[in-house]
C-alpha cells in the first residue's frame, strides 16, 4: 500500500465532474446488464471463469492465505482461477482505473483489488466503482453493515461499494528484554529517543504503516480523534493543529536512525532492522503480526506488542470492484467467498495472516463462532483490550494534508 494517490479531494470532484460529462456516472448498475440477478445464477456465470485480483503483494502471510486458501477453495467450489496480481500499492491501481475512465475503457483488466482508505473514496468520487453489491451478497448476512466501523470506509461512505474483508488495528512492537518500560505517547518517546539515539525510526511516507504513526503521533496532540473521523476538512483547524506535530517529528528526527537522515522505505524494512537489533521498536497494522515473527524464529522471542495510552488507530479493509470489470460476476462470488465465517476462522488464526474478522460473530452460527482464535502467544493482545482501545480513522481529507505536510514540514527540513 506504498505511493498513496496524491490527487487532492477537490481535483478528484473536478475530474468526477468532467467524467459524468463524458458518460461516466456513480460507476456502475447492480450488474453488467442493468438487471438484478439472484446470487445462485451470479454463481453460474462464474462457473468456470479466471478472477483477476489486485492486491498489495508485501506480506507473505497475506499471499499465503490468498494463495493456499482461497485460490484452492475457488477452484474446488466454482472452478474459478484466482489470478493474483501483487501490486506495491492500490493507488497504483486506482490511477490506472481513472486513466480507463477517461478514455472511455469500458472493459479493462481488473475484476477485484483490495483497497480502503483514501484510494476508495478518489474512486468513489470519480465513479470507478461498480455498485452497489456489497450488502446483496449471502454472506454480507454476518457483517453488520449499522457499525460506523463498516459503513464508513476512513469517513467516507461505502453505500455497498465494496466488501468488507477484515479489520486492522495498529500496535507498537518491543523488545522486552532492552526495553523493559516502551514508550506510550509522543512525549514519552521523545525523551526515549534522546536516551537511545539511533534506536528507533519509522517508514517514510507514502508507506501505509508510515501514514498511520504520523495519524497515531497526530491524535496525541489533539483532544477529540473522533472529530477527524466526524469532520469535513478545516484548513484553518489543520494548521493550528498540526504544528506540534510536525515540531515533535523535527524533533526527534536527529536522534533516529542514521540521525534522521534517511527513513525505512517500508513497514517490511523497518521490521528487518528490528529482526536485526538496528533499532529495539517497530509497529504494524496486524496486531498478531509479532507473534507470527517469533514463531517463524525472525523476531527476538522476548518481543512483545504494546498499545500507545491514548488508544490506537483501527480500521476495516475491502475489496471493491471497478465500474469496467470484465468479470463483475465472478468479483462477486470472491468476495462473498472472503466473507464465508470459515474463511475468515482461516484468515484470522495466529498462525497464518492472523487478520481480525469483519464479521459480526453474533451473526455467525454457535458452533463456528467457536472456532475463532483468540490471540495466542506472549508477544500478542487480547481481543477485549485490542476492541476497548480502538481509535477511528481521520478523514481521507485529513490524512492527505497530513503526509503531505511531513514532506514539507520533516522531510525537505
Amino acid at each position: 500500500m506504498k505511493l498513496r494517490i496524491l490527487l487532492s479531494f477537490a481535483l478528484a470532484a473536478v475530474l468526477a465532474t468532467l467524467l459524468t460529462g463524458c458518460g461516466g456516472g456513480s460507476g456502475g448498475d447492480l450488474n453488467p446488464a442493468g438487471e438484478e440477478r439472484a446470487f445462485p445464477e451470479l454463481e453460474e456465470l462464474a462457473r468456470g471463469t479466471t478472477v483477476n485480483f489486485f492486491m498489495y503483494g508485501g506480506d507473505d502471510a497475506t499471499n499465503e492465505y490468498v494463495d493456499g486458501y482461497v485460490a484452492p477453495r475457488l477452484e474446488k467450489e466454482y472452478g474459478i482461477t484466482l489470478e493474483r496480481t501483487p501490486v506495491e500499492d492500490i493507488a497504483e491501481v486506482v490511477n490506472k482505473l481513472l486513466n480507463e475512465k477517461q478514455a472511455g475503457e469500458d472493459e479493462g483488466t481488473v475484476d477485484l483489488l483490495w483497497v480502503n482508505g483514501e484510494n476508495f473514496a478518489t474512486g468513489a468520487d470519480a465513479g470507478l466503482w461498480f455498485g452497489p453489491w456489497a450488502e446483496g451478497l449471502p454472506n454480507a448476512g454476518y457483517v453488520d453493515w449499522e457499525s460506523p466501523e463498516i459503513a464508513r470506509d476512513f469517513g467516507y461512505p461505502v453505500e455497498g461499494r465494496e466488501a468488507p474483508w477484515g479489520k486492522a488495528q495498529f500496535v507498537m512492537i518491543h523488545d522486552s528484554e532492552k526495553v523493559p518500560d516502551p514508550p506510550k505517547n509522543p512525549e514519552e518517546l521523545r525523551a526515549w529517543t534522546e536516551a537511545n539515539p539511533g534506536k528507533f525510526t519509522y517508514p517514510a511516507p507514502p508507506d501505509f504503516t508510515a501514514n498511520a504513526f504520523i495519524e497515531q503521533m497526530f491524535y496525541g496532540f489533539v483532544d477529540d480523534p473522533e472529530y477527524y473521523e466526524q469532520s469535513d476538512f478545516d484548513q484553518a483547524v489543520f494548521d493550528e493543529e498540526s504544528g506540534r506535530l510536525y515540531d515533535f517529528l523535527n524533533e526527534i528526527k536527529p536522534n533516529l536512525w542514521r540521525n534522521g537522515e534517511t527513513y525505512p522505505e517500508s513497514s517490511t524494512r523497518l521490521d528487518e532492522l528490528y529482526q536485526n537489533g538496528e533499532v529495539l521498536l517497530t509497529m504494524s497494522y496486524i496486531p498478531q503480526s509479532a507473534q507470527r515473527q517469533v514463531n517463524k524464529g525472525i523476531f527476538p522471542e522476548s518481543t512483545r506488542s504494546y498499545l500507545l495510552d491514548y488508544g490506537t488507530l483501527a480500521n476495516t479493509h475491502y475489496v471493491a470492484v471497478p465500474f469496467n470489470a470484465p468479470n463483475k460476476e465472478g468479483a462477486q462470488v470472491v468476495a462473498n467467498l472472503l466473507e464465508d465465517p470459515e474463511a475468515q476462522i482461516e484468515k484470522q488464526k495466529p498462525s497464518g495472516w492472523g487478520d481480525l474478522t469483519a464479521l459480526d460473530l453474533d451473526r455467525v452460527p454457535e458452533d463456528l463462532r467457536e472456532q475463532f482464535a483468540e490471540p495466542s502467544g506472549p508477544a500478542t493482545l487480547s481481543l477485549d483490550m485490542l476492541r476497548e482501545n480502538r481509535l477511528p480513522e481521520a478523514r481521507s481529507e485529513w490524512l492527505l494534508a497530513l503526509e503531505e505536510g511531513w514532506r514539507e514540514e520533516v522531510s525537505q527540513r
